[in-house]
């Protein structure tokens, strides 16, 4: 069973996602604060926003209370309109002033790959993280799992997007389908939209 997150515990959710995302060295983190100095400060508060940010209705799920792994989906209708402290960051945040075009550049590849979000019936994994020293155990799919064979019974799809091929071949094995790709401009990166009807 599956451990809701509490609003009291949101905080402790972001930071669990942050230690995750960074111990990940997560590529899109890398491209967008590479000239940073505080590059480390900056991706925390970055990835920590990927959680507070969530609208209230979106569902923010554990492993157990000792937050190992975090997932978080939003239900059929949402998308993210509802979003709250969705830009934590001001242009005096950065030292190079190429930062913030990299991030409006992943910011517009991730509008353009969500723009149904919400307009159709799906429930959309926004992020799955799991702390380092936990990964290879199995948790990200005590997560996604659950979900799925909901999203099934309720015959409408999950939907997600990722950045890196070896996230695209652990989603396919789910059962997931690439349906579209998008670069981001002035990086080796791309993310992929994927769907599992």
């Amino acid at each position: 069973m599956l451990y809701d997150v509490p609003g009291d515990r949101i905080d402790d959710a972001a930071e669990a996602t942050a230690d995750a995302f960074i111990g990940a060295s997560d590529p899109i983190g890398i491209f967008m604060f590479r000239n940073e100095p505080n590059h480390l400060v900056l991706k925390r508060r970055f990835y920590r926003s990927l959680v507070t940010s969530c609208p209230p209705n979106a569902v923010i799920q554990a492993t157990t209370p000792a937050l190992e792994a975090v997932g978080i989906w939003f239900p059929p209708g949402m998308d993210h309109s509802e979003d709250v402290d969705a830009d934590p960051f001001s242009p005096e945040d950065f030292v190079d002033p190429g930062t913030m075009e990299r991030m409006q550049a992943v910011k517009d590849v991730i509008d353009a790959l969500t723009g149904n979000l919400g307009a159709e019936p799906q429930w959309y994994l926004h992020l799955v993280a799991v702390r380092p020293g936990f990964s290879g155990r199995g948790y990200a799919s005590l997560l996604v799992k659950p979900m799925m064979a909901r999203a099934a019974g309720e015959g409408i799809p999950c939907t997600l997007i990722t950045q890196t091929m070896e996230n695209v071949h652990k989603y396919e094995h789910w059962g997931f389908r690439v349906v579209k790709e998008m670069s981001v401009p002035g990086s080796g990166e791309k993310f992929c939209s994927m769907c599992r009807d």
